[in-house]
């Protein structure tokens, strides 16, 4: 199993030194292992519990491949693994997905994935820290406080909805209440949270999980500190007026100031609105998500 995973290794750290975690695969509990010729694999499945706030970003049954590839045909050898993952995986009913994470700079396999019906669907962006430039804004954008509290929820639940449209967010019965959870338990005690306003009434916010928080992530990212951009929303009746670039440069600047070295986040890729507004600030993508969904 050696030979595939350096190989693998070796190409992708020649495409992308930023992506962490290629050069082993460690088995976690229930993982299934995969062989094909100059390939190797891990299966799992991720069972979501409907009442969670994960059921909101998620499918709620969820089959995962870990693939490591090489050998002088990288994208046969993915091939042949994906065929021997689908031939076991039955994912044909509504609620599953099936999911493969990949580096995103390492495209000379992926044609593999798109043949056998898979598509782009997030990716994780990475964006290396550096002090903002300056600049000017009329906008008022401050830290959020436990009286922003619906305000924070009410966006929140807004960014689920749109979010939703690109088909891996799902809003549910209990979204809204985990979401309001989350906030108070999570976002405002421990996380960096602003608020934008225009004559005083919020248009925006953005939430950034700081390095003690981000350990979750941190390990996708040859880097050190990292942070993660959670959330992002602006009102439709405010875009286009900058409110969007003075949330990530207060971010930015804070991330900065701490000592964060790199910021990743997660995007969808369907969204018309998402890739050149992070592309604009500075995030390029590091791993994409690809994903079949059952007919």
């Amino acid at each position: 199993m050696d030979d595939p995973i350096k190989g693998h290794a070796a190409r992708v750290n020649a495409m992308d030194p930023l992506v962490a975690g290629q050069d082993d695969l460690p088995a976690k509990d229930q993982d299934e292992l995969l062989e094909a010729p100059h390939a190797v694999g891990l299966a799992s499945v991720d069972r979501i519990d409907p009442d969670s706030l994960q059921a909101t970003w998620s499918p709620l049954t969820v089959h995962r491949l870990r693939a490591r590839v090489a050998g002088p045909d990288p994208e046969a050898a993915f091939g042949s693994l994906l065929d021997r993952w689908l031939a076991r995986t039955r994912a044909d009913t509504p609620g599953q997905a099936l999911s493969v994470s990949w580096p995103s700079r390492d495209t000379v396999p992926v044609r593999a994935l798109a043949v056998r019906g898979f598509a782009p669907i997030n990716v994780v962006a990475v964006h290396r820290v550096r002090p903002p430039a300056p600049a000017a804004s009329s906008l008022a954008v401050r830290p959020a406080t436990a009286d922003d509290l619906e305000a924070l929820v009410r966006m929140y639940e807004r960014l689920v909805a749109f979010d939703a449209q690109f088909g891996w967010v799902t809003e549910r019965a209990s979204t809204g209440e985990r979401i309001r959870e989350s906030v108070v338990a999570e976002v405002l005690p421990h996380q960096w949270c602003w608020l934008a306003e225009v004559d005083g009434e919020p248009v925006g916010c953005v939430v950034v999980e700081p390095p003690a928080r981000s350990g979750w992530i941190a390990d996708v990212v040859n880097d050190s500190p990292v942070g993660y951009l959670g959330v992002m929303y602006v009102e439709p009746s405010a875009r286009g007026r900058g409110v969007g670039p003075a949330l990530a440069n207060v971010a930015h600047g804070r991330a900065a100031a701490e000592g964060v070295s790199s910021l990743l986040l997660h995007h969808a890729l369907p969204n018309p609105f998402s890739t050149p507004f992070w592309a604009r600030r500075g995030y390029r993508p590091l791993l994409t998500q690809w994903v079949r969904h059952p007919v």
